[in-house]
C-alpha cells in the first residue's frame, strides 16, 4: 500500500520551503500511487546519499564477497569526512538538485547550458566536488560549451578517467524529462539525448556515457512498474543504442573506446546477476577503484537482482565502504524506483527533509527541491 504522506508530521511538510508548501503537503496527502515509484527514485536518492555520508571513504577490511550487510551502519547519523548533521546530504543530491530545477524550469526538456550553469553556480560552494567535475566545470566557465567541457577534460587526461559523477545525479530524467503521453520510443530517446548530453558536461568518458544512460533506461521500466529484471533487461538493451547516439560526439581514433565501454557494461550487468559481483577483485569497490564508474553501476545492479527491500540494499551497499555516499545515493535511486517511496522508512525521509544545514545548503540544493512544485489548481485550490 502507498504511504499516505498525512501519516507524516504536519509540522514538517509546514517547513518545506518553496512556492506552496501546504499545497505540497495536501498534495502528498492524497498522492496517486502513480507518484510512489517517481518519488521513490528521487528521494531514494537523496536518503541513500544521507546515510552514506557517515562512511564515506572508509575501507573493511580484506574479505570475501559476502551476502547482503546488515551492518553495523544502520541509520541516518551524519558526520563522515564532512562532519555533517543527521539528514545532510552531499554532492550526489545537490547536482541532481541542479539538474531537477532546470528540467522542471523547461518543462521537461534538457537544455544543456542551463543545467551546466547550475551546475557551475553550485560549484563554487561546494565542500563535496570531484575533481573529475570540478575541472570540467572551470572549463565550462572558461568558453561556456557544455558539449565539450567534459571532453577537454577527458582527452586532457589521457581519455581513462571514469568516476562516478554523472551517474550519481542523473535520476531526475527518468522522471521528468518527456511525458506519459509520449510514445515510449519518443520518451525513451528523449531521456536517452538528456542522459548523454548531461554525462558529457563533467564525464564524457564512454563507459560514463553509457552508464548513465543504461541506469536511466532501467529506472524509466521501474517506475513504468517493471519488476527488477525487466529493469535489469532494459539496462542491457539499452546499451547498444545509447553508443550509437554517442558516437557523433567523439573523434575518429575515440570510437573503439565506445565499443570497448558497451562491453565492458555488458560484462558489469552479467557480473550483476552472480552471487558474487567480483568487486572486490581487480575493480575493488573500497580500494582505488571506487569512484569508478563501473563500481557503483555494478553494485547497484546487483542489489537491485539481490537485495530484498530497498533498506537492505542501501544499508548493504554503504556498508561495504568505498565512495559510501555515491553508491548509497545510486542504489537508493534504482531500488527506489523499484520498491517505490514507500519502502523508505518514515524516519529516514523526515531526517532528509526537515534537516536545517546552514546556508546556502538549506535552500536551493535542500532534498526538498526534488519535489515537485505545484500549481493551485494541482490541489483543487
Amino acid at each position: 500500500m502507498v504511504r499516505q504522506w498525512g501519516d507524516l508530521d504536519p509540522s514538517l511538510a509546514r517547513r518545506l520551503d518553496g512556492p506552496d508548501p501546504e499545497a505540497i503537503y495536501t498534495w502528498w496527502k492524497s498522492s496517486d500511487p502513480a507518484q510512489d515509484r517517481p518519488l521513490g527514485a528521487l528521494l531514494g536518492l537523496a536518503c541513500g546519499d544521507a546515510l552514506g555520508t557517515t562512511l564515506e571513504f572508509t575501507r573493511p577490511g580484506p574479505q570475501p564477497w559476502s551476502p547482503l550487510l546488515e551492518g553495523p551502519h544502520q541509520s541516518i547519523s551524519g558526520g563522515g569526512p564532512f562532519r555533517l548533521l543527521p539528514g545532510q546530504v552531499t554532492d550526489d543530491t545537490h547536482m541532481a538538485c541542479c539538474l531537477a530545477a532546470s528540467l522542471r524550469a523547461h518543462d521537461g526538456v534538457f537544455h544543456a547550458s542551463d543545467v551546466a550553469q547550475r551546475y557551475a553556480a553550485w560549484s563554487r560552494a561546494a565542500f563535496d566536488i570531484g575533481g573529475q567535475t570540478r575541472g570540467a566545470l572551470s572549463t565550462f566557465v572558461s568558453h561556456g560549451n557544455p558539449a565539450t567541457s567534459g571532453l577537454e577534460i577527458w582527452r586532457a587526461r589521457g581519455r581513462d578517467v571514469a568516476g562516478n559523477g554523472a551517474l550519481m545525479r542523473c535520476a531526475p530524467i527518468a522522471v521528468l524529462v518527456g511525458s506519459a503521453a509520449d510514445p515510449g520510443h519518443a520518451r525513451a530517446q528523449a531521456q536517452r539525448q538528456a542522459t548523454i548530453a548531461d554525462a558529457l558536461i563533467t564525464h564524457a568518458d564512454p563507459r560514463c556515457c553509457l552508464a548513465s544512460a543504461c541506469f536511466i533506461a532501467a529506472l524509466a521500466a521501474g517506475i513504468a512498474g517493471a519488476d527488477a529484471a525487466a529493469m535489469h533487461a532494459a539496462a542491457l538493451a539499452e546499451i547498444a543504442p545509447a553508443a550509437a547516439a554517442l558516437r557523433p560526439f567523439m573523434e575518429e581514433d575515440e570510437q573503439a573506446p565506445i565499443s570497448a565501454a558497451e562491453a565492458a557494461l555488458a560484462e558489469d550487468l552479467t557480473l550483476a546477476t552472480h552471487d558474487d559481483p567480483d568487486l572486490y577483485g581487480a575493480i575493488d569497490l573500497a580500494g582505488g577503484a571506487q569512484g569508478f564508474v563501473r563500481v557503483a553501476f555494478r553494485l547497484a545492479f546487483w542489489e537491485l537482482l539481490h537485495a530484498p527491500s530497498w533498506r537492505a540494499g542501501v544499508i548493504d551497499a554503504v556498508n561495504r565502504g568505498g565512495d559510501a555516499d555515491t553508491n548509497g545515493a545510486i542504489v537508493g535511486a534504482l531500488l527506489g524506483a523499484h520498491h517505490g517511496l514507500s519502502a523508505i522508512p518514515d524516519q529516514w525521509l523526515k531526517q532528509v527533509l526537515d534537516c536545517q544545514p546552514p546556508a546556502p545548503w538549506n535552500a536551493q540544493w535542500h532534498p526538498r527541491e526534488l519535489l515537485p512544485r505545484l500549481r493551485s489548481n494541482d490541489c483543487g485550490q
